[in-house]
């Protein structure tokens, strides 16, 4: 996993897209004969300017409890205070005499069935994918995430969008910014898919900074000739990092690399003369000015800067194991 940053800017234009339509959603739009209806009163913005009706099928009491600035809460709280305010609402629905089933079918109809499935995924899952950059799978980075649109604008390639806390068991937070996770198919929808996931056990994306100091990759040899990649826990105050390495199955996931990313690594410490590291490093740019983070870039095709991760694949797993490599061969 790594770590995604504060992401101010796509957070603004986030919120002020889903903030029009759940407002449209819940008032109806302004109109003389809906005078208490919503309209942001924005030029060309991209939600108030269609069609959009009101959902009536939901309940009056769900209604008033989501007025005064609470949608802007939802969508933008940090994953902390959201949980937190998840409850809040739920036993404020539920004091009206409401039961917590009766809360999470509301929350389904207007967050899950026309928010995320149905406005989210049709018109925004694209354009916030663009505004997030982030160009691999924030959960394994081994698959590109890059957002493609073909010549004339149409959608064409982009990431799934992985709910942290589970859109089934938390439909509140179906189109909350911080709990929408951009992640590669594997990921989202066979390893990590609906498990259920919390702040005190496990690794948040937008909460822990040193995801990647957490754990390191590694390799043991399983025979004279044969490795295999392995993980290791570096917080070991705590089972955070061990309980999202196994959920999000990242060793599983590696080791099925080692014949090959591993492998050709390997390959360049003991196939070859035991400083051929080095050259590579320190000799092939002899003449040239190139810094450490463009040599790796160029010969490995990875960042070693742990905030660019993101943008190639492999690129922790390969600096973990190139690190190693260089302490056994004794050069730097």
């Amino acid at each position: 996993m790594i770590f995604l940053g504060e992401q101010e800017e796509a957070l603004k234009k986030y919120s002020e897209i889903i903030l029009c339509w759940l407002n449209i959603k819940l008032q109806g739009r302004y109109s003389v004969a809906n005078p208490t209806g919503y309209s942001c009163d924005k030029e060309n913005c991209p939600v108030c300017s269609k069609k959009i009706q009101n959902r009536t099928d939901l309940c009056p009491d769900f209604i008033r409890i989501l007025n005064d600035g609470k949608l802007s809460r939802i969508v933008s709280y940090k994953p902390g205070l959201l949980i937190l305010f998840e409850g809040v609402i739920r036993t404020m629905y539920m004091n009206l005499g409401h039961s917590e089933e009766e809360f999470k079918e509301q929350c389904k109809k207007l967050f899950v069935k026309s928010g995320y499935e149905g406005f989210f995924y049709t018109n925004l899952n694209y354009k916030l994918a663009e505004w997030l950059d982030i160009h691999t799978c924030t959960y394994c980075n081994r698959q590109y995430t890059l957002v493609m649109r073909k010549p004339g604008g149409e959608k064409c390639m982009v990431p799934q969008f992985d709910h942290w806390l589970s859109k089934g068991e938390h439909p509140l937070l179906a189109l909350s910014f911080y709990n929408l996770i951009p992640s590669c198919s594997i990921c989202n929808s066979s390893i990590k898919s609906t498990v259920a996931m919390n702040l005190d056990e496990h690794l948040h994306p937008y909460v822990d900074r040193d995801i990647s100091r957490s754990f390191k990759f590694d390799y043991i040899a399983i025979s004279p000739s044969e490795y295999q990649v392995n993980c290791i826990n570096l917080r070991m105050e705590d089972n955070k990092s061990e309980n999202t390495l196994d959920i999000l199955e990242t060793k599983l996931l590696y080791k099925g690399h080692s014949k090959k990313e591993l492998q050709d690594l390997i390959d360049l410490r003991y196939k070859y003369s035991e400083n051929y590291l080095d050259i590579l490093l320190n000799r092939t740019f002899n003449h040239l000015e190139v810094s450490k983070i463009d040599k790796y870039r160029l010969i490995f095709g990875v960042e070693i800067d742990e905030e660019q991760y993101h943008k190639r694949p492999f690129s922790k797993f390969k600096k973990d194991i190139i690190d190693k490599l260089i302490s056994v061969t004794g050069k730097s």
